[in-house]
């Protein structure tokens, strides 16, 4: 697994297809169910909708940690700035933190991205 972490359009999606090249199964998780290896984007927003149905998002990971082993995963860094006054916003910062730090613990290589230079955090 990679993870690729950072701010919006950051250059996250680009650095991963310069590594990797063109994707051919891309998983738009803010829409779609992970079902394949391949790239995961817009984790943050994937989690948020876990959130909303009710799931329990670590479980979810947790449940599919093997074909997660074989992806690139994207997400946007939600957590700086200033703390959300509405709870459902606070709680969805808080669980994405929660998945980010399972997911770098299970990845073989983290990455932030900067600008759209590449800080390695683990690999």
């Amino acid at each position: 697994m990679h993870l690729i972490l950072g701010g919006r359009y950051m250059g996250k999606r680009i650095y991963a297809e310069k590594l990797y090249g063109k994707f051919e199964d891309v998983c738009n998780f803010e829409f779609d169910e992970i079902k394949v290896p391949g790239l995961i984007i817009n984790l943050h927003f994937g989690i948020k909708n876990l959130i909303l149905n009710g799931s329990n998002a670590l479980e979810y990971f947790n449940d599919r940690i093997e074909i997660l082993k074989h992806c690139v995963i994207i997400g946007d860094e939600i957590s700086g700035g200033v703390i959300p006054i509405d709870k459902s916003e606070r709680l969805w910062r808080d669980e994405t933190g929660k998945i980010y730090q399972y997911l770098a613990n299970e990845a073989d290589i983290v990455d932030r991205i900067f600008a759209g230079l590449a800080i390695r955090l683990k690999g």
